[in-house]
């Protein structure tokens, strides 16, 4: 069981980390951009779905949308 957590909590920390380099990108507008790009390379619908409900991390990730936007 241990074991299992631990790998979920493995993918769940590459999820947000790609999804922080996809907001760097200033490319993405939202959340659901982010999420529709992950799922079409590949990764976990369920664990995408996850990771959007963590309210901390989609203001973090909104803050790094923000200011890729503003670089442009």
């Amino acid at each position: 069981m241990a074991d299992t957590l631990m790998v979920e909590d493995d993918a769940l920390a590459a999820l947000r980390a790609r999804a922080y380099e996809l907001a760097d990108t200033g490319h993405h507008e939202n959340w659901d951009s982010i999420a529709a790009q992950m799922m079409d390379e590949g990764s976990i619908p369920v664990l995408v779905r996850r990771v959007g409900h963590d309210a901390f991390f989609k203001i973090m990730l909104g803050n790094r949308i923000n200011a890729a936007r503003e670089r442009r």
